[in-house]
């Protein structure tokens, strides 16, 4: 073959001619640094450019969109063959001749409709389901959820979330159809006789919201007046103006929205504290199929009405995009779990009941010493248990160690048994307590808003236990000078009140959807010294929430007096131990400042 031209794309994809049929060959590289390699006719790289970004060059993107559900099998099968991507779309998902095209009623290019199904089902039985799953993402809404259930989702580490904020958010509407507030009504509560009093309680919570919202809006603006307010806005300047030094419209609008957001943000950051966990809420979720069907199976095995319908929905949604990759997950929920998690109550309640009674330390951070796990006495097993037990206790992590240590070696060993589960295929795995052993351990007691805010990290084990209103709440000093704290005091103690009472006659699980946000929520996480440069920096920035903040700068000064090192190095540099009075102020303007300069709209 002869070369005749060049593509574009740093000469990394050529043209040759077939010196015996004439006809013209695409093949990737450029002779020299690349030698050349996969050739295509080029009436056939033309089928395939259509669903390729860059599809010339040797670094080139799929179309997710053209080969939805078909990405994972693509790459499975790229990996045992010598030729491209292209190749293998060419040879194996499109109808590339005229015989093939009539008997698929297809147009030559397109995909070959009614083989692929089975095309995909090889491809998992050669290459492994897992394998697979892992190839093929999807970007799934999940809309009008409660705050309980995106714990849930959130919980599945190897995805990517963003949630609608409750900082930036104000949750002041009703439906204008119904005339109800944004929160979801369980069937379990709403069969009950509890109905009218969660009704008239969770209505109640979001009229106090809003008076909240509103009057703090107002003290907002008393301390920090706009014409006294000074933003930096101007392009390529960093120096801050007050309102009527701006020289255009454009400065003095990016301003008066730079102070409407300061306000209302520092306003949402106070009231959410009476937002309840059944707030309605919205999630975006992109992972991959193996993800997808593990959060499938933790939502049919959950037992809960908003979980299964939730389960039930993504499922089919799933399935229109990737209904190969889920369909390990039984809508009747994963048995192995539910033993387990079933035995796990059981023996709590007969062997350590005192770990269920609401109580223990409600010190806000500490920072423990964990021993190796893997040793010849039980020392570290006990710790493992503890963490395994840990969700589902009501105490306190060395609360629980100490009733864990006192148990004979014939119970201790039959606990750590049922923990571990019955097994009978290795998907069969042990509860998220087996990871235990990082070097940095901490346990908090924080009101469930920072949970929220620090449950979405990833490179750690964060366990939780049940949401509820017994670990105290948390009213902020602004709720007192603005003279709304005994109204909050008042309200508290009927939510609490009520959850007890839905606790007594439905169950904790349906409990949960009266928490406050600001009511207490006790959670450890595990991680090692790289994650906590990540969390601690990233979680004391300025514009961070006060609460967590001081949470973060607590876990950093217990980790430099354990490891006064750290103090030598560089490693915690970027946590800010600075107090912010308007944590979203000059992050806001910056933002309005970039905008302006690049001449787009604020």
């Amino acid at each position: 073959m002869q070369p005749i031209e060049n593509l574009e794309l740093n000469d990394r994809c050529a043209v040759f001619v077939d010196q015996e049929t004439g006809e013209r060959v695409v093949c990737m590289g450029d002779g020299q640094t690349l030698p050349y390699r996969s050739f295509i006719l080029e009436k056939v790289f033309e089928m395939a450019r259509p669903f390729f970004l860059s599809p010339e060059s040797n670094i080139t993107a799929i179309d997710g969109r053209k080969l939805s559900g078909l990405v994972g099998a693509m790459l499975a099968r790229q990996s045992r063959i010598p030729g491209t991507i292209i190749d293998v779309l060419v040879k194996e998902f499109l109808v590339t001749d005229e015989k093939e095209a009539k008997e698929l009623g297809v147009e030559i290019g397109g995909l070959r409709e009614g083989k692929l199904d089975r095309l995909i089902e090889r491809i998992l039985i050669q290459y492994g389901d897992d394998s697979v799953q892992e190839l093929e993402f999807s970007t799934v809404l999940f809309n009008s959820v409660s705050n309980v259930a995106t714990k849930m989702i959130e919980d599945r580490r190897l995805g990517a979330y963003i949630e609608q904020s409750s900082r930036y958010v104000l949750y002041t509407e009703k439906d204008p159809i119904t005339d109800n507030w944004y929160y979801y009504r369980d069937p379990a509560i709403m069969n009950s006789p509890l109905a009218g009093k969660y009704i008239d309680v969770m209505d109640r919570c979001f009229e106090l919201y809003v008076d909240l919202a509103h009057k703090l809006q107002e003290y907002y603006k008393g301390l920090k007046p706009i014409e006294e307010v000074e933003y930096a806005l101007k392009p390529n300047d960093d120096t801050k103006y007050r309102f009527d030094q701006l020289d255009d419209d454009k400065q003095r609008k990016a301003f008066k929205r730079s102070y409407t957001f300061d306000i209302r943000t520092r306003a949402c950051d106070t009231a959410r504290i009476f937002l309840p966990a059944a707030t309605l809420t919205n999630v975006a979720m992109v992972a991959n199929g193996r993800t997808f069907e593990h959060l499938l199976k933790r939502l049919y095995s959950e037992g809960r009405n908003e979980f299964k319908d939730i389960a039930n929905r993504l499922h089919d949604t799933l399935n229109k995009v990737i209904p190969k990759y889920v369909k390990r997950a039984d809508r009747g929920g994963v048995k192995f779990w539910m033993d387990v998690d079933r035995q796990m109550v059981e023996d709590m309640r007969t062997y350590l009941p005192e770990a269920l009674v609401w109580g223990g330390s409600r010190e806000e951070v500490v920072v423990m010493n964990t021993p190796n796990v893997i040793t010849r006495d039980r020392v570290g097993a006990e710790h493992m248990l503890a963490a395994a037990y840990f969700p589902y206790a009501r105490t306190d992590y060395q609360a629980l160690m100490s009733l864990i240590v006192a148990l004979p070696d014939e119970t201790f060993y039959k606990l750590l048994h049922n923990a571990v589960g019955s097994r009978e295929i290795r998907r069969d795995r042990a509860v998220r307590g087996f990871e235990h052993g990082y070097p940095i351990f901490t346990e908090m007691v924080c009101d469930f808003g920072v949970f929220r805010d620090l449950h979405r990290h990833r490179m750690c084990t964060l366990q939780w236990q049940r949401p509820n209103p017994h670990l105290g709440f948390v009213i902020p000093e602004d709720v007192d000078i603005i003279g709304m704290k005994d109204a909050c005091i008042a309200l508290e103690r009927e939510v609490s009140d009520l959850y007890d009472q839905i606790e007594q006659t439905l169950g904790p699980k349906v409990a949960e959807y009266v928490v406050l946000f600001g009511h207490n929520i006790r959670f450890s996480i595990g991680m090692n010294l790289r994650e906590a440069q990540h969390l601690l920096e990233l979680r004391t920035v300025a514009q961070g929430h006060p609460n967590y903040r001081r949470v973060c700068q607590k876990i950093d000064i217990a980790l430099r007096e354990k490891a006064p090192w750290l103090n030598q190095t560089d490693m915690l540099k970027f946590v800010n131990h600075n107090q912010y009075h308007w944590a979203r102020a000059d992050a806001e303007a910056r933002q309005s400042q970039k905008a302006i300069e690049r001449g787009l709209d604020v």
